[in-house]
């Protein structure tokens, strides 16, 4: 099977997010399982137009869309409509494609009116596009209040426009398969196809990284921008440190709010007890995971999966929770497990509520964390390994064709 992949990005490009990590992990496992892979997507900083990358082929495209006008978008649509077309002939001359996997609506819309109309498609739902804008966009001017709900319905449009065109859509969680619904009139038929974890990458023997101490030690990873929780997270670290003083709480990620939330930890009186790393190479991810006593998921809105979150329970780490979005399903099960000695889900989105477990978690005796170290790993290679999202995912293309 030949499968086309339009995505919004592409690891291991510049700035590549969750979608482009789940991408990349999940065609390089097609490719091991004796399939073609394309991927066509945006190009990010200076990285090649064409290359092979884990055997996969990527074809990388000019546009601008983060930050730009719905007319500054559109004028760059010719061009990059012209650059697709020659993509998506060049790999169906290497192979015919067998299937169209719409990862991001940009992108896809534009592989949709390139490729043949007999290719079947079908579509990842990561996310609804005119949601994550509008919170993105929430504390901008009020002047431009008309712009930006002009700005959410244009990508409300095309995101459907998408939708409606393929055979079948996927999401990682029940939860995002729900706002989905809610957001679009989706006819398609759907499947939960939950995302996995590198096993190999992520494990507890990933050596120690070296600038993380304290007792305990809290590590968040994520990007510093709206409803991340990182406001949430200082404040309920803060209660935390009131009763361990010893305690330190490391930031991985970097974004447009890191002056604000550096800002923030000072107002808490928890700057010196808190570490901002920026962005941690992926080669040093998995010891940060493993060096940390445990891993805190603080979102506060629009949490689809949690891929950091399985980055750190593989490590061995225990992870606690805002009960928020795709979160809940990920830990629920988890809880249940008789070696997780006290709950990983907050009883809600509050300060109050996060501190509670992450000191229940802080005073936990040696042996019983390690107790639930290994049970963490376990989870993690027993219910979400990438092998295992790639066998659905086989089953459902192979269905939809």
């Amino acid at each position: 099977m030949h499968i086309l992949a339009g995505s919004h990005d592409f690891y291991p490009d510049p700035g590549s997010g969750g979608t482009g990590r789940y991408v990349y992990e999940t065609a390089r496992r097609f490719v091991e399982r004796g399939h073609r892979v394309s991927v066509v997507t945006r190009r990010r900083g200076d990285v090649p137009r064409r290359e092979s990358v884990a055997g996969i082929d990527v074809y990388r495209y000019d546009i601008e869309v983060a930050n730009r006008r719905a007319d500054e978008v559109l004028s760059q649509v010719p061009a990059a409509l012209g650059r697709v077309d020659e993509f998506v002939r060049e790999a169906s001359e290497n192979e015919p494609l067998d299937l169209l996997s719409f990862q991001g609506p940009v992108t896809s819309l534009l592989v949709h009116l390139c490729a043949d109309d007999e290719i079947p498609r079908t579509a990842t739902f990561h996310s609804p596009w005119p949601t994550e804008y509008r919170i993105r966009t929430r504390n901008a001017d009020a002047g431009s209040t008309s712009r930006r709900e002009l700005n959410a319905k244009v990508r409300t449009a095309v995101e459907q426009f998408v939708l409606d065109r393929t055979r079948g859509v996927i999401t990682l969680s029940e939860f995002m398969r729900d706002r989905m619904r809610e957001t679009y009139d989706e006819a398609s038929r759907s499947e939960v196809v939950p995302g996995g974890v590198d096993i190999e990458t992520f494990h507890p023997g990933a050596g120690e990284f070296e600038s993380m101490t304290g007792a305990p030690s809290f590590l968040t990873v994520r990007r510093l921008s709206p409803r991340m929780g990182h406001d949430l997270l200082f404040e309920a670290f803060s209660h935390v440190v009131a009763e361990h003083p010893d305690a330190r709480l490391y930031i991985a990620g970097d974004g447009s709010l890191r002056n604000e939330l550096e800002r923030t930890a000072d107002e808490l009186d928890v700057a010196d007890e808190t570490a901002f790393l920026g962005y941690v190479p992926d080669e040093a991810l998995p010891s940060a995971y493993a060096t940390a006593d445990l891993f805190v998921l603080p979102t506060t809105e629009l949490e689809g999966f949690g891929l950091a979150t399985l980055e750190a329970l593989a490590s061995g780490t225990p992870a606690v929770a805002t009960p928020v979005g795709g979160t809940v399903e990920l830990l629920s099960d988890l809880e249940s497990k008789p070696a997780v000695p006290t709950p990983v889900l907050a009883e809600a989105t509050t300060p109050e509520a996060l501190a509670r477990r992450m000191t229940a978690w802080a005073e936990l005796f040696p042996e019983t964390r390690r107790s639930a170290s290994r049970a963490c790993r376990t989870y993690a290679e027993e219910n979400y390994t990438w092998e295992r999202t790639v066998e659905s995912l086989e089953a459902v293309y192979s269905e939809w064709r």
